[in-house]
């Protein structure tokens, strides 16, 4: 397929923008003082349509609007009708629906408020009542990767309809998938098996914990259970919510289990648990994190080619946080990026490099690796071609992202979140800068900066490039030498002279401490743990953290952390609450002993057959959907009780 060159679509205060951007630092642009808007005025959302082609951006004043990208842009205003008040919009995985959310009429209170469009002509298809809407459960209609269903998730249950129900008059649902407690769903874009998966979650009760479930649909064995079943189930008690990230493939799922509470008391803002499920295994993985980390999982994100062995990274830990990157099957970490102050993961479309940052309430830095060679990318000096890592770094960051082509990554400071120094930049992924692009910051600032992202485009449109060679260097063998040695003492920074810190009298003679301050020294003087390969005899492939023995060169071993007052005393009420369960069994088991005896009397048992067959003939008469688990399971032990009671002859 041609490439029609990377671009980037602005909205501002003023107006929507699009440009092209460039690849190179010397690639010639044409900056224009005259602004060219495809649309003048506020608009408050966008989406994409999966190829590119065009965007759905709404105005208030005159709704939906469309635009096309291909060719000369040109604009539908309006393009849905009476679409003032949308305030959610999501387009299917083809790009064949426009799924959109607005607040309820107060005057109408029965009028669709999530309503579905036809993406090419506009027209509405079907609406359903959402009184709430929760932003972590949207969006509440979700198609499969090939828009052959559509999943509505409702109280209790999820509503399947054939892709193409909303486009006929009578739009009725082909089955219903119970999942008690169920409060979200999730469906991959894309997929490369021939069944279609669902990631569900169900919040914890007063008397049943909290439960985040794989299942397949259709499911291959029939069943009347009063719950839809699942390929595989992780119960975790005190869960509040979960993030799914699906693999490329659509064949796997990480479930991110986040608490609002830590039971264990290191933590004041709660704790996350990383599950890793896959289609084709019954079993869950929790996925292992370096240094056994108990830390938060800041960031999770799958590498996106399919093509490619499935793996994913995580940023997990306190501050400075440790990067590593893990097998996509066993969870087993493979590589780490070393501990430093970051908090994101951006993959490249082509899953070659990869950009770990630190945004949000961080200082901004970035590195830039290349996944096929496990290294930082570097730069290199163009006077003497040295390979140079210099400090890159992109402050008050609120949007980034990477080009299509996956050879620039953008990042925009935008408003409202930050309502100063509004502005977009673009980096190669070296790191370098370009300076040459084709916006003026200056229009943007200090607040008129809404939002800042790259047109995508549908994969395979660019080729897989690797990193361009370093770049030749002219001239004799002993100019070079000069040149290349001048700039290595050049990187070289002296060392200041340090002033000994004060440390108090009961903190003398220790290695180190644990606090802020203490851990960003140990980050500075490079003692903390550095980008690597993980072999078979490290501590994250069994070896032994306690003694030192299979650890990285340089690693020291943990120490181990004394038990706050608090968890002692929880562990002693778990140990109280144990023994008493066990208690509690053993009483049950002589009871059951007991019951036995008494059955050992021929007519005594034929008689409590009878009755539980006269029970079972009144069962029948009623829906087996209104049963709950133990009338369905007295219903299935029918003929076992007929054949017992055959035997006993009486």
């Amino acid at each position: 397929m041609a490439s029609t060159g990377c671009r980037m679509l602005v909205r501002s205060k003023d107006g929507v923008e699009l440009f092209q951007v460039p690849v190179k630092a010397e690639d010639q642009i044409i900056k224009s003082d005259q602004r060219q808007f495809l649309i003048e005025g506020l608009t408050t959302i966008q989406e994409f349509t999966p190829d590119g082609n065009c965007v759905f951006l709404h105005q208030p004043k005159h709704g939906v609007v469309m635009c096309n990208l291909v060719g000369e842009p040109n604009v539908r205003i309006p393009f849905l009708e009476q679409s003032q008040g949308v305030q959610m919009m999501c387009c299917s995985p083809k790009g064949g629906y426009l799924l959109t959310w607005e607040r309820l009429s107060s005057t109408n209170p029965e009028q669709p408020n999530l309503k579905i469009w036809d993406a090419k002509t506009g027209k509405y298809l079907h609406g359903f009542v959402q009184k709430n809407l929760k932003k972590e459960n949207w969006p509440y209609v979700q198609w499969s990767h090939d828009e052959k269903y559509a999943f509505l998730l409702v109280t209790n249950e999820i509503r399947v309809y054939d892709g193409d129900a909303f486009r006929s008059e009578e739009v009725r649902f082909v089955e219903k998938m119970r999942v008690p407690g169920l409060s979200s769903i999730s469906i991959p874009r894309t997929s490369n098996i021939a069944s279609y998966l669902i990631a569900s979650f169900s919040p914890n009760t007063k008397d049943k914990p909290a439960r985040s479930s794989l299942h397949r649909y259709p499911c291959t064995t029939p069943t009347k259970a009063a719950s839809y079943p699942s390929i595989v189930t992780k119960s975790l008690y005190q869960a509040d919510e979960v993030t799914v990230h699906w693999s490329p493939k659509g064949d796997a799922a990480l479930m991110a289990l986040q608490t609002s509470v830590d039971t264990s008391g290191e933590s004041y803002y709660g704790s996350t648990t990383l599950y890793l499920m896959r289609e084709d295994s019954t079993d869950v993985v929790n996925v292992p994190l370096p240094n056994n980390s108990s830390g938060p999982v800041l960031d999770v994100a799958w590498m996106p080619n399919p093509d490619k062995p499935s793996c994913f990274a995580v940023i997990s830990g306190r501050m400075p946080a440790m990067a590593s990157l893990h097998h996509g099957t066993t969870g087993e970490p493979i590589f780490l990026f070393g501990n430093a102050h970051r908090n994101t993961i951006s993959w490249a479309a082509h899953g070659r490099f990869v950009c770990v940052a630190g945004f949000g309430n961080l200082a901004g830095a970035m590195t830039f690796w290349d996944r096929n060679k496990e290294k930082a990318i570097p730069q290199y000096d163009s006077a003497t071609g040295v390979p140079i890592f210099p400090e890159v770094v992109a402050s008050c960051t609120v949007g980034y992202g990477w080009s299509p082509d996956s050879r620039c990554f953008g990042v925009s400071t935008t408003s409202p979140r930050m309502n100063v120094d509004n502005q977009i930049r673009v980096f190669r992924y070296t790191g370098e800068e370009l300076k040459n692009v084709p916006w003026n910051n200056t229009q943007y600032q200090p607040d008129r900066l809404l939002q800042a992202s790259f047109v995508p485009n549908l994969p395979r449109t660019y080729p897989d490039r690797p990193q361009s060679p370093a770049p030749r260097i002219e001239g004799s063998e002993e100019e070079i030498a000069k040149a290349k040695e001048r700039a290595k003492e050049a990187a070289v920074k002296p060392a200041a002279s340090r002033v000994k810190r004060y440390v108090p009298p009961s903190a003398r003679g220790q290695s180190g401490g644990n606090s802020l301050a203490e851990r960003m020294r140990r980050e500075k003087e490079g003692s903390m743990m550095g980008a690597g390969k993980i072999t078979s005899k490290s501590k994250f492939a069994g070896g032994d953290q306690a003694t030192g023995k299979g650890l990285p060169v340089g690693m020291a071993p943990q120490k181990t952390e004394t038990k706050s007052k608090s968890a002692l005393r929880r562990e002693k009420e778990r140990k109280k609450k144990a023994k008493m369960e066990e208690e509690e069994a053993r009483a049950k088991e002589a009871a059951a002993a007991e019951a036995a005896k008494q059955q050992l009397d021929p007519e005594k048992r034929a008689r409590k057959i009878k009755k539980t067959l006269k029970q079972i003939e009144d069962l029948k008469s009623k829906n087996v959907s209104d049963l709950n688990e133990d009338q369905q399971k007295k219903l299935m032990s029918e003929a076992t009780l007929r054949v017992e009671l055959e035997q006993l002859g009486l």
